[in-house]
């Protein structure tokens, strides 16, 4: 980075404080509100930060950790951060670390570190794992003689797994190794790190491929399976179950596994039709799957059955590689096809919400209601592409000498990182926004005036207040139209009965969660009968332990629909 970028990239950072929940001057039903802050503060984290609700007594606001810290942002590869995106094509720095070829790693950033290793020097393959300052881009310590890769590391507990021509395990602070495994490589893909295990593979053709369960501590062997096929494409670990996707590779069909996580016995596979899948990896919501193939459609897929759900052409081309991203009800996917489509899917029904003609090899990120992802162009002029999530308009494009973008973004803290083939690692933004968010909080019925303030050294930095009224106590939820779910009493103090009503008989789940997406319970996960059904959650989470107060999501899946509603907890 030249000594001009740099200055720059201090002098466009700011110390402010931006209140965007609730929003000023709003009206709201109900007195139990969630509390969303975007702080700036020259690049560094407050000392802590607090708000103030009518002039009582100030309450500290926790951060919210937005580290991509895998390929597809975490464990299920959702695609999905709660960070705030760049609204404009502003460079915050570039870094001239990759090669010319290609460039399929995705930046993975955890503690204001970048991780990205080289792939594309030395015809088609580098050596060198880097971590970069993520505010500068400056080089902190470099990793060399790893062999070729061309996936995204994963860095969970202070360590870094890596899967080259071994998988290491380094220190992510530091670089130092701590243990090598030799039997994977890179065509395993990024290493899936779960409960203190790592889940890789070594890439068969004629024989099928070897898939390892190691100690994330020493990198011991615990088991390892074989499947036919070749995994290409990466894994993803959902409650009991490891899914891989394979490619067609000598005598065998492309198939989809899910194996056992405590013994790599296979539990299902999916074979309708045969696919190929090659690149584009299993995203794993709300126990769906979803993942494109080579054949050109996107899948669903039962994640605890293995059967397909739905299947979307819709003239998305030949060649899906990209792993589909999901946000609120919707799934993002692109084709490798000349003109693509990028295309937006209904998640329930997989019918096409919009479609813009984008061609694209690597997968799509979301974030602040957009979705990124880099153009995978003929022409030396490909573009960083953000559009808007709901209506598919452009919202701001970047121009290089890139001839492709082959590697997926990462967006943390409002900055967004993607590799591209003109031999740089590219940063958007304005400096780092972090984000501080309460589940909620309680006003008072009537107007209300609410202050953020940032800290450093005990001293008031920046703040902003905002005003909003209420207009009675409690929240109304009314009942979903199909399924008729709903909770009752709603808010509750201590048990809450949830109803729903099944036009047929099927495989249905019940699940609660908390706003941030994690299982808190799973209340029902079998085959039910026609007609009305409750159940009653008692505010405790699958361990036993009591869940504090605050806003709960209830979600039902039964004979392809989805559908959920809130349950307001009081302590």
């Amino acid at each position: 980075m030249n000594c001009i970028a740099l200055i720059m990239s201090f002098l466009i950072s700011t110390t402010a404080v931006t209140i965007t929940e609730p929003v000023d001057g709003e009206t709201y039903d109900g007195d139990w509100l969630p509390l969303r802050a975007i702080v700036e503060n020259e690049n560094e984290i407050p000392d802590s930060v607090h708000y103030n609700l009518n002039g009582q007594t100030a309450v500290l606001i926790p951060r919210l950790n937005t580290d991509w810290y895998t390929y597809m942002q975490n464990d299920l590869h959702n695609g999905f951060s709660e960070s705030p995106a760049p609204m404009e094509n502003t460079i915050l720095w570039t870094a001239p670390i990759l090669g010319t070829l290609h460039e399929f790693p995705t930046p993975v950033v955890v503690d204001g570190i970048v991780y990205h290793p080289q792939d594309g020097a030395g015809g088609g393959y580098g050596d060198t794992l880097f971590a970069l300052d993520a505010v500068t881009g400056e080089t902190e310590w470099i990793f060399t003689g790893t062999g070729p890769t061309d996936d995204a590391v994963t860095v969970k507990n202070g360590r870094l797994y890596i899967a080259c021509d071994s998988v290491y395990c380094l220190d992510a602070l530091t670089g130092e190794m701590i243990w090598v495994f030799g039997d994977a490589d890179k065509s395993g893909s990024t290493p899936a790190v779960s409960d203190g295990k790592v889940y890789c593979a070594r890439m068969g053709y004629s024989t099928g491929s070897q898939i390892y369960c190691l100690d994330a501590d020493n990198g011991e062997e615990i088991w390892s399976s074989e499947v036919p096929g070749t995994t290409v494409s990466c894994m993803t670990v959902w409650q009991d179950m490891l899914f891989i996707p394979t490619d067609k590779g000598g005598l065998f069909d492309g198939l989809f596994f899910a194996l056992d996580i405590s013994n790599g016995e296979i539990v299902w596979a999916n074979d309708d039709p045969p696919g190929e899948y090659w690149d584009s990896s299993p995203n794993v919501v709300d126990g769906i799957i979803y993942i494109g193939g080579s054949d050109g459609y996107l899948r669903a897929i039962d994640a605890v059955t293995g059967e397909t759900i739905w299947l979307s052409n819709f003239g998305l081309g030949e060649f899906i590689t990209a792993t589909p991203a999901y946000y609120s009800g919707s799934v993002f996917i692109g084709s490798d096809s000349d003109s693509g489509p990028f295309a937006s899917v209904d998640a329930v029904t997989g019918v096409f919400n919009w479609m813009q003609e984008y061609e694209i090899h690597g997968s799509p990120a979301v974030a602040d209601g957009m979705v990124f992802f880099g153009e995978d162009s003929d022409n030396d002029s490909a573009r960083v592409i953000s559009l808007d999530c709901i209506t598919g308009d452009t919202v701001w494009t970047y121009m290089t000498t890139a001839n492709s973008y082959q590697g997926s973004p990462a967006i943390v803290d409002g900055v967004l990182y993607i590799p591209a083939t003109d031999g740089n690692l590219y940063a958007f933004g304005t400096g780092l926004k972090y984000t501080y968010r309460e589940d909620y909080f309680y006003a008072d019925v009537g107007s209300n005036e609410l202050i953020v303030t940032s800290f450093d050294g005990g001293t008031t930095v920046a703040a902003d207040t905002i005003n909003f009224t209420v207009t009675q106590t409690g929240i109304t939820l009314e009942p979903s139209s199909r399924l008729a779910l709903c909770a009752n009493p709603n808010p509750f103090y201590s048990d809450a009965s949830i109803s729903f009503e099944l036009s047929e008989p099927g495989w249905t789940s019940v699940t609660v969660y908390d706003l941030s997406g994690r299982i808190v319970r799973t209340l029902e996960n079998s085959e039910l009968g026609t007609g009305q059904h409750s159940i009653v959650w008692d505010g405790r989470r699958e361990n036993g332990e009591i869940v504090s107060a605050g806003l709960y999501l209830c979600r039902i899946q039964s004979g392809g629909i989805s559908e959920t509603t809130g349950m307001c907890l009081l302590r």
